[in-house]
């Protein structure tokens, strides 16, 4: 084997790597470019617990109710929703579009277990409210004081 040889295994090495590279770096920009994006689209939530039940609301601004799955269990809730935002501006001379489409996804764990049979949802203004019951229920008793 002569020195011509080897750098020529050398050189290709070499290149093989750097594509590798580039892949890799592809791949996390793109992994990096979709969690910004499902962070921005990241729905606000308040959970609310009363005596008897656990409540839910979840903003969904622009989203249409028949765009909405929710899967619910003893503990938590799933939503999903399907989303299609076109965005124009116009000028005189300049008319800008942006448009994204997806999905937005959002578990919400509860403090304690419900009882998913008796759930119900609402939406109304771009505001999802679900409500469920809870299986064991804050009740007490009072003490007196001595």
């Amino acid at each position: 084997m002569n020195g011509k040889d080897t750098r020529k295994d050398m050189r290709e090495i070499v290149k093989e790597m750097l594509e590798d590279t580039a892949r890799t770096v592809d791949k996390v920009r793109f992994d990096i470019e979709k969690s910004i994006v499902d962070y921005t689209f990241l729905p606000g939530k308040d959970i609310l617990e009363t005596d008897e039940s656990i409540i839910v609301h979840l903003v969904l601004p622009g989203i249409n109710k028949e765009d909405i799955s929710l899967n619910l269990t003893e503990t938590k809730l799933k939503v999903k929703a399907k989303f299609d935002f076109e965005h124009n501006m116009g000028g005189s001379f300049v008319t800008v579009k942006d448009r994204k489409t997806g999905y937005i996804r959002r578990t919400v764990r509860f403090p304690k277990k419900v009882i998913p049979d008796e759930a119900q949802a609402k939406f109304e203004n771009g505001i999802l409210k679900v409500e469920i019951p809870k299986q064991e229920k804050d009740e007490g008793i009072s003490i007196d004081i001595q």
